[in-house]
């Protein structure tokens, strides 16, 4: 089946995701100021490297939001999966050349990206666990909105645990579940919760459900249209070069037998279809 994008939903996956909201974005249906959590039963903490733990403990025991999103499984070969969750420019340039995104990007060094989702959010974030099944990262977030009601500092852990299997037929599939814990650092904040909370809830509503859901959407993408996916990726000279090889490498050796030497077909908010060849 083609994949189809509904422009809206789409957009906001990439603003919620890699592009620049990875980290800058959770959710928090349940909410939890001043609750202390056990870090260990959410990350081990010997996997992360000594100079980061006391922060990423001290996050996770004193957050002020929290949100996990329900595990998610979808077809894809685990060596892309871990392309895209990894390489975080590769799925921005992807969805860029699909539709307008206010999503900025810059990757400061190997595992580490500066950005802002073009909605008052700017945030620094760097890998500080990758293995196959565990990636954690770390995040320092500016936040203003738009109208200039809420001005906030604040550090986010984000969890992504993935688990990879088979399906009877053979086809590889992933599972995945993302968890977010913010603490805001912001002076005054206890003060302007009652007011500030709720423009804070708004921005990060789902946001961490539609990042797991993003890295999923551009799996099928990819394995659709492998040829589209690598001519996007080959031509953005601001994705390290290694990375361009790699990506294209991945594609072509778990290439899927009928994939679409097309475009992907988008979708506007009024369901009009547009195919771009």
């Amino acid at each position: 089946m083609t994949p189809r994008l509904t422009r809206r939903r789409a957009v906001a996956r990439i603003a919620g995701l890699w592009g620049a909201g990875q980290v800058l974005l959770s959710p928090a249906r349940t909410l939890a100021a001043g609750r202390i959590t056990e870090v260990a039963r959410v990350v081990p903490l010997e996997q992360v490297p000594l100079q980061h733990r006391d922060m990423v403990d001290e996050i996770i025991r004193e957050h002020t939001l929290s949100r996990k999103a329900p595990a998610d499984s979808f077809p894809c070969h685990p060596s892309l999966y871990l392309t895209l969750l990894e390489e975080p420019m590769i799925p921005l340039a992807l969805w860029q050349d699909l539709a307008a995104s206010p999503v900025r990007l810059e990757r400061l060094a190997p595992g580490r990206y500066s950005g802002t989702d073009g909605a008052g959010a700017n945030a620094t974030w760097e890998f500080i666990v990758r293995t196959p099944k565990l990636h954690v990262l770390l995040c320092r977030l500016d936040y203003s909105s738009p109208r200039g009601a809420a001005k906030l500092q604040g550090r986010i852990v984000l969890i992504v645990r993935s688990g990879f299997y088979k399906e009877v037929n053979g086809d590889p599939f992933v599972q995945h579940d993302v968890e977010a814990f913010v603490k805001v650092d912001s002076r005054g904040w206890k003060a302007l919760a009652r007011t500030v909370r709720p423009i804070l809830e708004s921005v990060l509503e789902d946001q961490v459900q539609e990042a797991g859901l993003f890295v999923s959407l551009m799996g099928r993408l990819v394995e659709t249209y492998p040829e589209w996916a690598c001519s996007v990726v080959g031509a953005n000279t601001r994705i390290p070069a290694e990375s361009r090889e790699q990506f294209r490498n991945v594609v072509l050796q778990n290439r899927r037998k009928g994939a679409s030497s097309s475009r992907p077909v988008v979708l506007d908010d009024a369901k009009t279809q547009t195919r771009r060849r």
